[in-house]
């Protein structure tokens, strides 16, 4: 009798386990993008596929890809459900699109996905929450000058270390910029960052690009990092020292090279092991080099 109770008990026990687990994994991998009669169509190139994620796999294997250069190469600190599953993740993945580079000709790996990007619409954020970049900026000027359906989030950038020519990271900006184009878009916004969180560390850089690259006050955004930091002025700018532009990391010299502005503070954020600034790419305001390039 005792020994079927306990059975009879380790089932159950084992049925909520699974149950939950089934749960869980749902709300991490599930894809519930707001419905359109518009159709991202795939680019292909060479051996490389450039598409939105349409497969809950295609999505965990992105997350794969975001958890091994974000916790594994930059060290930024996984809860842990995140270190168990070996997936980053949050509560926007499952509204936004995901664009994924796939190699084709990779060989002996599973997960072909070697880029990936997360795209943000305003259209969605307005029926399902917030943007990522609003829990460290206050968007208000921008989301008072623009219509819902003008804006797109970039965010959770990253090219598997052993791509990182600028192939890549190209292919993903004419997706980007197909994109753009398909949902007319007006301003792009997203975070982009400084490996670690000594900002004193950095200080010449950030001071160079708050001189030179910050945002006019129309569209400013404000750091809900309260922190004040004494070695982040503008003091320590040198306005003409291009060595300064060259030792940016290459997304936030991405964002500036495409006419991108920067908040005039940063958002130290210790969980991900970066410091922060919010960009900002109007695409009234495109460099014509990158207009040309990517949007004609």
């Amino acid at each position: 009798m005792l020994i079927a109770k306990v059975k009879d008990n380790i089932v159950k026990k084992d049925f909520k386990i699974r149950k939950f687990n089934s749960i869980f994994k749902k709300k991490i991998y599930s894809l519930q993008p707001l419905k359109t009669k518009k159709t991202f169509s795939k680019i292909e190139v060479d051996n490389f596929i450039i598409k939105i994620a349409e497969k809950k796999s295609e999505l965990k294997k992105a997350q794969a890809l975001r958890y091994s250069v974000f916790y594994k190469e930059k060290k930024a600190v996984p809860t842990l459900s995140k270190k168990i599953l070996r997936l980053d993740y949050d509560k926007v993945d499952k509204f936004a699109d995901h664009l994924i580079v796939i190699d084709k000709n990779r060989k002996g790996i599973k997960n072909k996905i070697v880029g990936t990007y997360r795209l943000l619409r305003g259209d969605i954020v307005a029926r399902y929450g917030e943007f990522y970049t609003s829990s460290e900026f206050d968007l208000s000027k921008i989301l008072n000058a623009y219509k819902n359906n003008q804006i797109l989030e970039l965010g959770r950038s990253c090219v598997h270390k052993d791509y990182r020519n600028g192939t890549i990271m190209n292919l993903l900006w004419k997706a980007i910029a197909k994109y753009v184009k398909l949902y007319d878009i007006k301003i792009l916004l997203g975070c982009a960052s400084f490996h670690g969180t000594d900002v004193m560390k950095y200080s010449n850089e950030l001071s160079y690009l708050r001189k030179n690259f910050s945002l006019p006050d129309e569209l400013s955004v404000k750091s809900l990092d309260t922190k004040i930091y004494p070695s982040y002025t503008e003091i320590n700018c040198n306005t003409n020292d291009l060595r300064t532009f060259v030792k940016l990391p290459p997304l936030i010299k991405g964002y500036l090279r495409i006419g991108g502005k920067v908040s005039y503070d940063c958002f130290v954020d210790y969980e991900f092991n970066t410091i922060d600034l919010c960009v900002i790419v109007t695409t009234d305001n495109l460099d014509k080099k990158y207009k040309k390039k990517y949007l004609n």
